[in-house]
C-alpha cells in the first residue's frame, strides 16, 4: 500500500476490493440487520473479479509458468485462500451455487444448459445485499442456469458500473472476464491474438517447455495449447491492473 504510484493499490483500492466469495455471501445477513436496527457501520464496496476455465493456475499459489504480477500484488495484500474446491466441474452450474448459495445438485442446475425455476424461498444473494442499500452491478454474464430475477441487479449489461450508482450508496459490482475461457486457447482462435496482444517478449511461453498432465497427449498441440492458456492467463492478469 506504500507505492501510491501502482495502479493496483491506489487509494487502498476503493476503501476495500473483494474477490472473495465469503465475504460477499456473508456480508449481506450483517448489513442488512444493522440496517434494521438503525446502527451505523462502515459498509464496505465489493469488486468481484471472475474468470473461467482455470485452476489455481497463478503465480501467488506458486505455479512456475503463470506470469501474473498484478494479481501476485493483490493477493500479497489480502487474504489468498488455499483450501478451496468447486461444486461443480463445468462453469454454468458453478455459477448457479455462487449466485445462490445453495449446491446445484440441490437447486436442479447441476446438468450442463438445463433451465432450472428458483424455488421462492431461494434468492440470489446480490438481492440481499440491494436491500441492505448495495448498488449491484454485474458486466455482464450471468449464465446461472436459470433466469436470473429482476431484483437481482440494479444493472447487468457490458454497460454496468459501479460508477453508475446514486451519490452515497455503496457498491457490490461483478466484472466477468471470459479471456481464459477454454474456447480463446487455440492460436487460430478468433479473439486469441487480439487478448494477448499486450504480452512483451519475456511474457510468451515456449511450448517445449510446458510440463504436460500425464493424462494429456505429448504433442506439438497440445503444448501449443498450454502455452496459449498460460498466455491468456497473463492477458487476464492485464485486465485485472485495468480494473
Amino acid at each position: 500500500m506504500k507505492n501510491k504510484k501502482d495502479k493496483i493499490s491506489r487509494r487502498q483500492f476503493m476503501t476495500t476490493a473483494a474477490i472473495s466469495i465469503t465475504a460477499a455471501v456473508t456480508a449481506p445477513k450483517a448489513l442488512f440487520s444493522a440496517q434494521k436496527e438503525g446502527k451505523k457501520r462502515s459498509r464496505p464496496n465489493f469488486l468481484w473479479i471472475s474468470c473461467e476455465d482455470i485452476s489455481p493456475h497463478l503465480g501467488c499459489y506458486g505455479w512456475p509458468y503463470a506470469i501474473t504480477p498484478n494479481i501476485d500484488k493483490f493477493a500479497s495484500q489480502g487474504t489468498r485462500f488455499e483450501n478451496v474446491f468447486s461444486h461443480s466441474g463445468v462453469c454454468a452450474p458453478t455459477r448457479s451455487g455462487i449466485i445462490t448459495g445453495v449446491y446445484p445438485t440441490t437447486l436442479g442446475t447441476h446438468n450442463m444448459r438445463c433451465k432450472a425455476t428458483l424455488p421462492e424461498n431461494i434468492k440470489c444473494f446480490t438481492e440481499y445485499l440491494r436491500q441492505a442499500g448495495y448498488y449491484c452491478t454485474n458486466n455482464n454474464k450471468q449464465d446461472y442456469q436459470f433466469k436470473a430475477p429482476a431484483t437481482a441487479w440494479n444493472e447487468s449489461s457490458n454497460k454496468a458500473h459501479w460508477r453508475n450508482r446514486p451519490k452515497g450508496k455503496p457498491f457490490f459490482t461483478v466484472r466477468n472476464f471470459i479471456t481464459t475461457h477454454e474456447g480463446r486457447v487455440r492460436a487460430d482462435a478468433k479473439y486469441y491474438g487480439e487478448l494477448t496482444k499486450r504480452l512483451t517478449p519475456d511474457q510468451r511461453q515456449d511450448p517445449k517447455k510446458m510440463t504436460l498432465p500425464p493424462y494429456y497427449p505429448d504433442t506439438p498441440i497440445t503444448r501449443r495449447d498450454w502455452a496459449n492458456y498460460y498466455e491468456l492467463i497473463t492477458a487476464m492478469d492485464y485486465q485485472t491492473a485495468d480494473i
